[in-house]
């Protein structure tokens, strides 16, 4: 008679895993993580973009929860995709989210014939999916016209247009507003994200 062993009965650990309790934060904003699937009781370390943000303990199920500011945006960017990495030596994973200025447009260009201009627009932090529109407010302060750009992408709603014309029609002389919004009729203070383009026209 001879003893055959029983085979090893094996258990799948799960993955480690890493998260933000958002997507978008404006800047100086604080970003909550929290990760699980890590080695119980051991030490860990979060990194931003490979800038090191401390290290920590996980407790007793291999889980951590913490938060922590990221830093700022340079001159002239709206956002910026930060890559956050979690690691306790042996076991890592990572995340991404977005960090953004208020709301914000601009159009790609410092002079010209605005009979004639064309540039792209860049416009930030109106939500992610939101369809942005364009008003063209008169130094009267009537309203000229209303146009769509598009809809906004990523985790913070960015848009960036293609070269178009930046006054869809002839406009007269004096301070224009170019205001943008989500709403699809134009309204002096609307609801939700705005920002305004100043265009003095002589």
């Amino acid at each position: 008679m001879s003893l055959v062993p029983w085979p090893g009965l094996f258990v799948a650990t799960p993955a480690p895993t890493v998260h933000t309790d958002r997507g978008c934060y404006l800047i100086g904003q604080q970003v909550k993580v929290s990760g699980s699937g890590f080695a119980p009781d051991r030490s860990f370390t979060v990194t931003i973009d490979g800038v090191d943000f401390g290290e920590s303990t996980t407790d007793s199920g291999g889980g951590f929860s913490s938060s922590l500011v990221p830093g700022g945006l340079g001159a002239g960017i709206a956002q910026h995709v930060d890559h956050l990495v979690a690691s306790d030596g042996s076991h890592t994973a990572g995340t991404t989210f977005t960090l953004t200025r208020p709301p914000g447009a601009r159009f790609l260009a410092t002079s010209g014939n605005p009979n004639t201009l064309r540039a792209p627009f860049e416009l930030w932090d109106f939500g992610a999916g939101n369809t942005i529109y364009l008003h063209y407010v008169a130094p009267s302060g009537h309203l000229r016209k209303t146009v769509r750009l598009g809809a906004g992408g990523g985790q913070c709603g960015y848009l960036k247009t293609h070269r178009r014309k930046v006054f869809p029609f002839s406009p007269s002389k004096g301070r224009w507003t170019l205001q943008v919004d989500t709403q699809n009729h134009y309204a002096a203070h609307p609801s939700g994200s705005v920002a305004r383009i100043r265009v003095k026209i002589s």
